[in-house]
């Protein structure tokens, strides 16, 4: 999709959108400004069939049927799509903002200029001319006031458009993110990669799984299985350092990147990590678990294809488990 439109043609889009709001059912929230602003901008033909199919009967999308538009139709195509929306959204409000405050700042210019002048010709006995300055001056003042209103309003409507901007970044966060452990998931992580790999000059990559996880779950419950999850998911993040990315890569699994760090660096990190965990006071009341995890490491070589790395991580985690689990093998 391409959201790189004239400022006018984003205002139109988002004039309509809100006009559509409107004649609905649901809330006034983010989710509902994109489902409408793909609508009515056309650029999502399958969005609009299945709405245009919803409302033929002038049936009105409530709050569930605008989630499942949304979920269907917007969340899941690229993260960017809210992005570039917030973009559009912030370029118009921009240019108008822009726009006001120079009309502004000439009005203000030009009723000083009068004032001045008025204040001179009220000493000449010309009251004609004074007269007609006054006039003016009159006139230019109520413009000006008009357009205190008009700041007024702008105002108000630009924070509510940073709000809604707050909440789309939010949305598309939670896109990001896994909802168990609010690691970034795997498309947050692909997110991430390229700048990295672009940038760091080393980098290593470890592939976790949590041992004999499903043995956890089958005795202890599902829900001690996600407590577990949390635990090692917050001791691991608060083991690394701002620069370094770990990810839920799906189930017990995770995978962490470490930029600028070489495999003997790593090794030292997680055998401090394993450390920690090994600790009763770690797992709170999952203390009698004894919960442990393998690793798999790895060092990214510079212009190889991530999948290559990947799947040599991969592989040594599976030796690590099939060794005796708890432990780390480096391939």
């Amino acid at each position: 999709m391409n959201y790189d439109d004239p400022t006018e043609q984003s205002a139109e889009w988002l004039r309509l959108a809100i006009a559509q709001m409107s004649k609905h059912e649901a809330a006034f929230h983010p989710v509902t400004y994109a489902v409408w602003y793909e609508y009515v901008s056309g650029k999502n033909e399958a969005l609009t069939r299945d709405i245009d199919h919803l409302t033929v009967n002038a049936r009105k999308l409530n709050d569930e049927l605008t989630r499942r538009m949304f979920d269907k139709h917007v969340a899941t195509l690229t993260p960017e799509r809210a992005q570039r929306i917030n973009g559009d959204l912030r370029r118009m409000l921009g240019a108008v903002a822009e726009s006001t405050s120079a009309t502004d700042s000439k009005t203000t210019k030009f009723s000083e200029s009068l004032s001045s002048l008025s204040r001179e010709l009220a000493t000449d006995s010309t009251g004609t001319l004074n007269q007609a300055v006054g006039t003016v001056l009159q006139d230019t003042q109520d413009l000006q006031q008009s357009l205190d209103a008009l700041k007024q309003r702008l105002v108000a409507t630009r924070n509510e458009a940073d709000q809604l901007r707050g909440e789309l970044d939010r949305v598309r966060e939670e896109v990001l993110l896994d909802g168990l452990t609010a690691l970034v998931n795997r498309r947050g992580f692909d997110e991430r990669i390229a700048a990295l790999t672009a940038s760091a000059k080393s980098l290593s990559l470890v592939m976790v799984d949590i041992d004999h996880f499903k043995r956890i779950n089958d005795q202890h419950g599902h829900a001690a299985g996600d407590e577990v999850l949390r635990l090692f998911s917050r001791h691991a993040a608060a083991s690394m350092r701002e620069t370094d990315v770990l990810a839920r890569w799906g189930g017990e699994e995770f995978l962490v990147l470490l930029p600028d760090t070489r495999p003997d660096e790593a090794r030292m990190g997680f055998e401090r990590l394993r450390r920690l965990l090994a600790r009763d006071e770690a797992w709170g009341e999952q203390a009698h678990m004894r919960v442990s995890f393998s690793a798999g490491l790895t060092a990214w070589r510079y212009g190889e294809p991530l999948r290559d790395a990947l799947a040599r991580a991969d592989h040594a985690l599976y030796e690590a488990k099939a060794s005796g689990r708890d432990r780390l093998v480096e391939r």
